[in-house]
């Protein structure tokens, strides 16, 4: 080869680019994360829902409003019902706004963002109404008599019921990070 032959395939070396991103398989990640996120979101609301509506309807009990019944766990099985209706008046905002997202991939990871930012807040949702349910419960078990087992079972099932939300929350704060940074790492590519 002579010396001109080698400077043009040099050049040539140089101007190419290093690496490329395949943007089909980024994509795909991106999808998988999104189905992943839309998955956990989807259930999770349900789950509360289901939950929150079967605790309400067992608290009012085959025969609500007796004379002599306990105030606090129909004061209790209401803020429950309310709670519902919340949830569901989210989850109904939360799809209406999911529309808004085009199908892109830089609109998926913000519609993943979006998904795991509306996922720590129904789990901070469920942490803060420990307070209130918490209150009734100990209200009712005071009213009843039975306040020491009572506030012994509040005590281990929300301690339980705390660890559990706070390890969701941390994971959904670790999705969210995670997210954000691929959304950064691809702005400084583009």
């Amino acid at each position: 080869m002579e010396l001109d032959e080698m400077k043009k395939i040099w050049d040539a070396q140089n101007t190419q680019p290093i690496y490329t991103i395949d943007e089909k398989v980024v994509y795909t990640r991106i999808q998988a994360k999104m189905k992943t996120v839309l998955l956990f979101t989807g259930l999770s609301e349900w789950l509360l829902i289901a939950i929150n509506l079967g605790t309400a309807t067992i608290l009012l009990g085959p025969h609500p409003f007796q004379p002599g019944s306990n105030i606090f766990l129909y004061l209790e099985a209401a803020w429950l019902l309310a709670l519902v209706v919340y949830l569901v008046v989210i989850a109904i905002r939360r799809v209406k706004a999911s529309k808004r997202f085009d199908r892109s991939i830089k609109s998926d990871l913000d519609h993943s963002i979006f998904l795991a930012a509306y996922q720590m807040r129904i789990s901070q949702i469920v942490r803060w109404n420990f307070l209130p349910l918490g209150l009734l419960m100990i209200l009712s078990g005071w009213q009843s008599g039975k306040l020491l087992s009572v506030g012994a079972t509040i005590l281990v099932s929300f301690t339980l019921a705390f660890y559990v939300t706070s390890r969701g929350n941390n994971a959904n704060k670790n999705r969210r990070r995670k997210l954000q940074e691929l959304k950064v790492k691809l702005e400084t590519i583009s």
